[in-house]
């Protein structure tokens, strides 16, 4: 037989690429970018868009279509409230208390290929609730009050600064409703949106000036994830560079 038809034979009788016919096996350690937004009203400056990009090193284990992600580290959490004249942020012990998981999830096939599910689920910060859908506590001796950054303040505090000279505090319990559908665009990155809500009480502050709005609107259309696989013993300065593309300039 000619040795190309003797090749194209053969071509047509082996199988595709497994990748065709099944995911790719998810399992291992990786660096996700999470970028949730909102509307707020700025005071004195009306509506302004409200981001809160979170720099996280999750793990997975992948078994058939099901998943859990656990949350392993939060490296960055940048607060951008759509106006230079407002700054807030977080204390470095809040973020290394926080941890998500296990989050169950699974794989589905879909037009534009296979999918990765993040069902809703619920994440509780400073504050802990015999069920997860029990109303917020709004006194800050509440025993359900945690202090997860440990300063000494009912929930957690949120750092706040206006115009570069006034500084106070706010002492916050919330409850973030999220899900997550992205594409699996190859064995190393998901890329998908995020659908959530937020719900806050805030308990008190140093100051009346810095008692803050815990409520706006969401803005899906703004809101999204991106996850890259990594080798597991990077650094979160080298997590943070590794999504510099996909925050732009």
């Amino acid at each position: 037989m000619n040795p190309f038809l003797f090749a194209l034979v053969l071509w047509f009788l082996l199988p595709g690429p497994a990748s065709a016919h099944e995911p790719p096996d998810l399992t291992g350690s990786w660096a996700l970018l999470q970028v949730i937004a909102e509307h707020w009203e700025a005071p004195l400056l009306g509506e302004r868009l409200r981001r809160v990009t979170q720099i996280a090193r999750i793990r997975i284990d992948h078994k058939g279509q099901e998943l859990l992600l656990w949350s392993e580290e939060v490296c960055s959490m940048v607060f951008d409230l759509g106006t230079a004249l407002f700054h807030i942020s977080v204390a470095p012990e809040f973020l290394r208390d926080v941890r998500v998981g296990p989050l169950p999830a699974w794989v589905e096939r879909a037009p534009e290929g296979f999918v990765l599910v993040v069902p809703p689920h619920l994440i509780l910060n400073g504050v802990r609730l015999a069920h997860p859908d029990d109303p917020l506590p709004t006194e800050a001796s509440d025993p359900r009050v945690l202090d997860p950054d440990g300063d000494g303040k009912p929930g957690f505090t949120v750092r706040i600064r206006v115009l570069g000279l006034l500084s106070g505090e706010a002492y916050v319990v919330q409850r973030l409703r999220q899900e997550y559908r992205g594409r699996i665009v190859s064995a190393d990155q998901v890329r998908g949106t995020i659908l959530w809500q937020d719900e806050q009480v805030t308990l008190g502050a140093s100051s009346p000036f810095f008692l803050i709005s815990g409520r706006g609107r969401p803005a899906p259309e703004r809101a999204f994830f991106v996850m890259r696989r990594i080798r597991g013993t990077e650094s979160c300065a080298e997590l943070v560079q590794l999504f510099a593309e996909d925050l732009g300039p």
